[in-house]
């Protein structure tokens, strides 16, 4: 073979080679333009909004779940709900009063609303509910923020589906199932989703452009925005709220009929303890002798603790029905603490221990928010107006 026809046939491989590169580039753009503008198009869509919603809230992705819900508008409107009508079976409020209580809600609406999104992105990220510790702890507010939360029905809200997704221009509607558990009552909240994003497509010299985001190739660039879609509202959270309430409140008013004797008994036996305990601690100067601090250290371990632990044994032994496992837990929670502060009282007695009784002050100070929490409860049952206060 001769020199010319040689290079003849390297020339033409190589032409060769380098359209079959071309072709291979070619439709590598293409197959990747078409594979980006479907992903690009699927994102921008309700569906995937609601998917990456669902993801988020089962993997604990905080930020991905705030940028496809609008929390802070939700929060704002359930408040509304929730706040709403809270006075409006109360009697013994004149109008001048109701109308001032819920003015002050209007007012303290920001901070509750911070607080329940903190609370809220907590449970999401830690899949536990803990309340936040700056303004809202305690009863700063005037209110009891943890009572509130238990009102709103959130704690005990469980996520089942998103179904029956509408896509409505530039809106969207979806259907919310889910279940209250303390009464394992299923309810649909019915969703609106709005469409936030700027999309279009752009062609620049060589360069081609999806508003948004960028993927860069020799000679093409490409993006898109996916964050478009979210939701900003629950159209029927009030239904819920005067479904659920009522069942949750036959069982909290079936549990304080259950209990109001063992309630009563002990009520009487405490204020006999009480005044007992009074009796005990008088002196002529003011500081109370050894044996003084003796004889109260053993009232307190053989008299009053095995009472309150008596009269939550039998308070354990009464059936719980369905909404009012709140009530029976904070009982419980209370006689705790209650034990641990005389415990700490009679520490202090014994060993004229100052940290002690500084401890036992804290404690009873718990035990202070616990009991009026629980009266708040008992005066929002209707059977609750004609017991007694409890403890």
């Amino acid at each position: 073979m001769d020199d010319y026809t040689w290079n003849s046939r390297v020339r033409a491989r190589r032409r060769r080679r380098r359209r079959e590169r071309l072709i291979f580039l070619i439709v590598l753009i293409f197959v990747t333009s078409i594979g980006i503008w479907y992903y690009a198009s699927r994102t921008k869509t309700p569906v995937y909004a609601v998917e990456e919603i669902v993801t988020a809230l089962n993997s604990g992705d905080v930020e991905t779940f705030n940028r496809r819900v609008d929390l802070i508008s939700i929060t704002k409107s359930a408040y509304d709900d929730l706040t709403g009508d809270m006075f409006k079976k109360d009697e013994n409020l004149s109008m001048s009063e109701r109308l001032l209580f819920e003015n002050f809600y209007v007012l303290i609406r920001p901070q509750i609303c911070a607080g329940a999104i903190k609370v809220f992105n907590t449970k999401i990220a830690t899949n536990n509910w803990t309340l936040p510790e700056e303004i809202l702890k305690g009863r700063q507010l005037g209110i009891d923020f943890d009572l509130l939360l238990e009102r709103s029905l959130i704690r005990h809200t469980k996520f089942v589906s998103i179904e029956n997704i509408e896509h409505l221009g530039e809106k969207a509607t979806a259907d919310l199932h889910v279940i209250e558990e303390t009464t394992n009552t299923p309810f649909v909240f019915k969703i609106t989703l709005e469409n936030f994003s700027n999309v279009g497509w752009q062609v620049a010299s060589s360069n081609f452009e999806i508003l948004g985001g960028t993927w860069k190739f020799p000679g093409l660039s490409f993006g898109f925005d996916d964050n478009s879609w979210k939701i900003t509202s629950v159209e029927n959270y009030k239904e819920y709220l005067e479904t659920v309430t009522p069942l949750i409140q036959k069982g909290v008013d079936e549990y304080i009929d259950a209990t109001a004797e063992i309630v009563n008994y002990y009520n009487n036996v405490f204020a006999g303890q009480q005044a007992n305990f009074i009796v005990m601690q008088k002196t002529q100067s003011g500081v109370m002798s050894h044996s003084q601090r003796a004889n109260i250290a053993d009232y307190i371990q053989n008299t009053i603790i095995p009472t309150l632990e008596n009269r939550q044994n039998e308070l354990n032994q009464i059936a719980v029905p369905a909404g009012a496992a709140y009530l029976a837990n904070l009982r419980a929670e209370s006689t705790k603490v209650t034990i641990e502060a005389w415990l700490s009282y009679r520490q202090g007695l014994l060993n004229d221990d100052k940290s002690e009784f500084e401890r036992a002050q804290s404690i009873h100070k718990q035990e202070l928010i616990l009991d009026q929490r629980i009266e708040e409860v008992v005066k929002n049952s209707a059977v609750a107006k004609n017991l007694p206060d409890l403890p």
